[in-house]
């Protein structure tokens, strides 16, 4: 039986993923040195692992930099759409189909340099803890039952603990690093506990096709073993440490 052109043309592309017709629309955070805008572009550990796969399946995917929030709501409810670097977690499971891991962050809780560190997360318990709006981390505090403030953007956060408006700021190394530097609060605001850690991915839209999604994580496991993925990350280094 004859197939109607569109009809064909539907198929071709729904098992390749759209990827001849639709970019891919990749969507992250600033967030260095994950990802991060540089010269122009959008680069970063996540960013060039991501993107050295894609090549190797022979697709270009289109990359946009916005909001953590709005990000991640569009790889949630817009086909063809991804959210990376993305913590993998135990609520965030059935809602994407994953490509990764693509890199890992530490969980640090931070205080003001004067301040005493608390031997264990529960000794926070009792106290405010500055947040990210639907970050990981955040979330998996507020369910765990500690007090959380969450601000759409972690960058107000050292103010805020400076001002005694929270008593403890829960971030990574490399985003809290980069915002103590901004603000000249290195040498007031010190780690004061690592309580947790996140493997990163590319989250994608469930509708992405199942084909495409088994190429790049092969192309990402090619990676690793080939050292692409390592020779990246050494690119990087420096900015990782807390």
């Amino acid at each position: 039986m004859h197939c109607p052109m569109p009809l064909l043309l539907a198929a071709v592309l729904q098992l390749l993923g759209c990827s001849a017709a639709c970019a891919w629309q990749l969507v992250t955070e600033e967030n260095p040195p994950y990802n991060m805008r540089q010269n122009g572009k959008v680069v970063g550990i996540s960013t060039d692992k991501l993107l050295e796969a894609f090549q190797r399946v022979g697709v270009k995917p289109e990359i946009h930099i916005m909001p953590w929030a709005r990000a991640y709501r569009s790889a949630l409810t817009r086909s063809n759409h991804c959210v990376f670097s993305t913590a993998r977690s135990a609520d965030r499971e059935p809602l994407f189909k994953w490509i990764g891991p693509i890199a890992e962050a530490e969980w640090i809780l931070y205080k003001p340099a004067d301040a005493a560190a608390p031997a264990k997360l529960d000794d926070v318990r009792d106290h405010v803890i500055g947040g990210y709006l639907e970050d990981v981390i955040t979330k998996w505090l507020l369910a765990q039952g500690y007090h959380v403030e969450a601000a759409t953007s972690d960058a107000v956060n050292p103010r805020k603990l400076i001002a005694g408006r929270i008593d403890f700021w829960a971030s990574t190394p490399a985003r809290a690093s980069r915002f103590l530097a901004a603000d000249n609060l290195a040498s007031v605001i010190v780690p004061a506990l690592s309580f947790g850690r996140s493997q990163l991915y590319l989250a994608c839209h469930p509708s992405a096709s199942d084909t495409m999604i088994r190429r790049l994580n092969d192309a990402l496991q090619d990676m690793g073993k080939d050292g692409t993925s390592a020779h990246i990350e050494a690119r990087y280094a420096s900015r990782l440490k807390p």
